[in-house]
């Protein structure tokens, strides 16, 4: 081999070594640029999967939330069943302090309590309510009664027949009337409740004071005057 040819062999040498070396970087690069790739890929699929992770526990909490809330709902209707409602089988009641049960009132009552389906709890309100709402009751009507009566006066006062100047001696026959035929209970039923105010029973007392003083009484020996009954009732 001469001069020629060992440089020419030696050029061709060194190109091969080149380009060796620069195929080997380059696959050492793609090797190196793959397993970069690859731990890229892995660390994403490791944040999907975490990421996963949480959502699925969000998911177990939102269901275990909703499942709490329907086993309370079942709960407090399963505790509702429990108490009793509608009209029990017998009906007892207790007297409030410092009053009496009206016996022949529950009587009337508790048909009425059993015919709306009411429980024992909401019948004894009722009840318990009765002595305040009759107190009331009875309170309005004697005020009632009171201006009742205070009116029949006043309705004697302004009369035309009998009230006005005529007034003081018509009562003074009307109280000779009732002194002779009336009884101290009459009396006094007819001042406690007011009816001796009355319009129409005062002119009926006043006529009858007015006949006994013109014709005077029976007293067994005068058989011409009129008898009490006569001057009452007109016979």
């Amino acid at each position: 081999m001469n001069l020629f040819e060992r440089l020419l062999h030696r050029r061709l040498c060194n190109e091969q070594s080149t380009e060796g070396g620069q195929a080997a970087t380059a696959s050492t690069g793609a090797t190196d640029t793959s397993q970069g790739t690859g731990e890229t890929q892995q660390q994403t699929q490791v944040q999907d999967n975490a990421q996963g992770t949480e959502s699925e526990k969000g998911s177990e909490t939102q269901k275990t939330e909703a499942e709490l809330a329907a086993e309370k709902e079942a709960s407090d209707k399963a505790e509702k069943d429990k108490k009793p409602e509608g009209a029990p089988e017998k009906y007892e009641f207790q007297a409030g302090e410092g009053v009496e049960l009206d016996n022949e009132a529950l009587k009337d009552f508790e048909p009425v309590a059993r015919d709306l389906n009411l429980t024992n709890e909401q019948a004894q309100k009722l009840v318990d309510a009765y002595p305040k709402i009759l107190a009331g009751v009875q309170q309005r009507q004697a005020e009632a009664w009171q201006a009742q009566t205070e009116q029949w006066a006043a309705d004697v006062k302004a009369d035309k027949e009998i009230g006005g100047d005529k007034l003081t001696a018509n009562l003074s026959s009307a109280q000779r009337a009732l002194d002779q035929f009336g009884t101290p209970e009459l009396k006094e039923y007819l001042n406690g409740t007011g009816l001796g105010n009355h319009p129409e029973l005062v002119k009926a007392f006043i006529k009858i004071g007015k006949a006994m003083s013109e014709d005077g009484m029976v007293d067994g020996s005068n058989q011409g005057q009129r008898s009490a009954a006569e001057v009452l009732y007109g016979k």
